[in-house]
């Protein structure tokens, strides 16, 4: 087991010993439909066990950020580590914003979740709190990175009051995106971070060449920069979110080396990876689905042979 130093709060993460999967790091799934079934399922036609996985709430309303109920309910008890995409704030609740959330105004809000999660036996999971910022398609963008800043210092400080063994996964979209170029503007600093994120798909550009695989890999704010950053802030690298990509430009499709290569970047970094989840997602939607009727068979293949 690795002991990591979280803030005044020491976690411990798990580590190569500890994994159910047999791995040497940490490794789950976003499974499709979202279920406990659909995990079981994946991990049985990967024919290994699963560590993580990964889940997300509903996000119009505070209500639906703070009391997940029916979110909570369906993972408690499950044998997994779960990692969390939590929003900063409601999409749908007018006038909310990053600057009301730096200065505190929604703390009551923060504490009532972690009161919540606790309150199902969930109060160790890994929070993903703002995944994605440095993107352009949430509301919590960090168009101003230090009032973002101060917005996580705010939340995290407030949940630690009711959950105080929460991990907190700072987590940016890799590549220079088109929200925050530079994402590092918005680090919180490390009291307030447990893990440093990067959500890596095989896009943007596919990894179908040597080239595009160097690229997500070596390029701006690729895989190794975020590497790097989290080593240098003594955090370990989760990669939360990766995955094959069928629709859309820029799109890898049926990629087995994007996979293969995946998954010789986990172990050449085994001691210095979080976790990773691959993300199983239908062609309408962000990733692609593997097992029975795959589109990807290539890929598929390789992540059953390498996973």
């Amino acid at each position: 087991m690795v002991v990591v130093a979280v803030g005044l709060v020491v976690v411990t993460q798990t580590g190569r010993d500890g994994n159910r999967s047999g791995l040497p790091w940490a490794s789950g799934v976003y499974p499709e439909n979202g279920t406990p079934a659909a995990a079981a399922a994946f991990a049985a036609w990967r024919g290994r066990p699963l560590d993580v996985v990964d889940a997300w709430s509903a996000r119009a309303t505070w209500a639906q950020i703070v009391d997940p109920g029916w979110l909570y309910k369906r993972w408690l008890g499950q044998p997994y580590i779960m990692a969390f995409g939590v929003p900063m704030l409601p999409a749908d609740v007018p006038g909310v914003s990053l600057s009301a959330c730096a200065e505190g105004a929604y703390d009551a809000y923060w504490r009532e979740f972690g009161t919540v999660i606790s309150s199902y036996g969930l109060g160790t999971s890994i929070i993903r709190l703002g995944w994605e910022f440095n993107g352009n398609w949430y509301v919590w963008d960090a168009t101003n990175p230090a009032v973002w800043a101060r917005c996580w210092q705010q939340i995290v400080t407030s949940a630690r009051t009711t959950a105080p063994k929460l991990r907190w996964d700072w987590d940016v979209n890799r590549g220079v995106s088109p929200g925050l170029s530079n994402p590092v503007l918005a680090y919180p600093g490390n009291a307030y971070v447990s893990m440093i994120g990067v959500d890596s798909y095989d896009s943007w550009p596919a990894a179908t060449t040597a080239a595009g695989w160097q690229e997500q890999l070596n390029g701006p704010q690729g895989l190794n920069y975020w590497l790097k950053f989290a080593k240098a802030h003594g955090k370990l690298l989760s990669v939360p979110e990766w995955g094959n990509i069928t629709t859309g430009s820029g799109a890898g499709g049926d990629d087995a080396r994007y996979v293969t290569d995946m998954r010789a970047f986990f172990a050449a970094h085994a001691a210095d990876i979080a976790f990773e989840c691959n993300f199983q997602g239908s062609q309408s939607t962000t990733g692609a689905s593997y097992g029975p009727g795959t589109s990807v068979p290539a890929a598929s293949s390789a992540y059953k042979a390498g996973f």
